[in-house]
């Protein structure tokens, strides 16, 4: 589906022909940009391990914390690549207490890194991936990441289509209308069917994650022997 056929299908539904619309063009592109990003985080929809922007990252000796694009949500392979043609080293993901319980001093170690954290994003902060040990040379990190949509769709780019998969657009809907129904009006607050179709929407694309929980998740690591590096 294009941008105009959200558009039309939405005004449609919630029959939305009135002159000025109840919801106006901006309205309803910024519920399908919510909707895309949302399906995103609880379906986990787009994987990428070819844009450069995204899953490459030129690692400079002393230093071991680097952003990431603002679209990764989560990254599911890191590997060193070296000179071209090379054999690539995967990196191990971990934790700050998974690290702390198992070697001394683990901060302040330069050398090839062995394992990674990775950071999400925090307010204002981007999402970010932290290397164990601190590089001690130039190399090149290779990711393949789970992330969220490159760019914002537009009412003014009405032929553009967002970037999950054709078969899931349909049920970006059910967001959008979620989200118009709470809109604080007379004539378009009805809580009753915005939360009709926010279960429509789950059905399709499941729970939002606790952020707490994946936290958790990722921290849970198999026991080390304490030792010092």
């Amino acid at each position: 589906m294009r941008v105009e056929d959200f558009i039309g299908q939405f005004r449609r539904t919630v029959d939305d022909h009135n002159v000025p619309p109840f919801w106006s063009d901006a309205d309803v592109v910024s519920y399908l940009n919510e909707a895309v990003q949302e399906a995103c985080e609880r379906a986990k929809l787009i994987e990428d391990r070819m844009t450069p922007a995204v899953c490459t990252i030129a690692l400079v000796a002393g230093e071991g914390t680097y952003n990431l694009h603002p679209s990764v949500l989560e990254i599911k392979r890191a590997s060193l690549v070296g000179s071209p043609g090379a054999r690539h080293w995967p990196l191990t993901e971990t934790s700050i207490e998974a690290l702390d319980n198992a070697y001394c001093g683990w901060e302040s170690r330069i050398a090839r890194p062995r394992q990674f954290i990775f950071e999400p994003a925090t307010g204002a902060q981007p999402p970010r991936i932290r290397l164990a040990s601190t590089p001690n040379e130039v190399d090149t990190l290779a990711l393949t990441v789970v992330r969220g949509p490159l760019k914002a769709l537009n009412e003014d780019r009405q032929t553009e289509r967002p970037e999950i998969p054709e078969r899931f657009h349909t049920r970006l809907l059910d967001w959008m209308y979620h989200r118009a129904y709470l809109k604080q009006d007379a004539d378009t607050f009805d809580p009753a069917k915005g939360a009709q179709s926010l279960a429509l929407f789950e059905q399709a694309f499941g729970a939002r994650p606790d952020a707490n929980v994946q936290r958790k998740r990722r921290d849970r690591r198999p026991p080390v022997v304490r030792s010092c590096w």
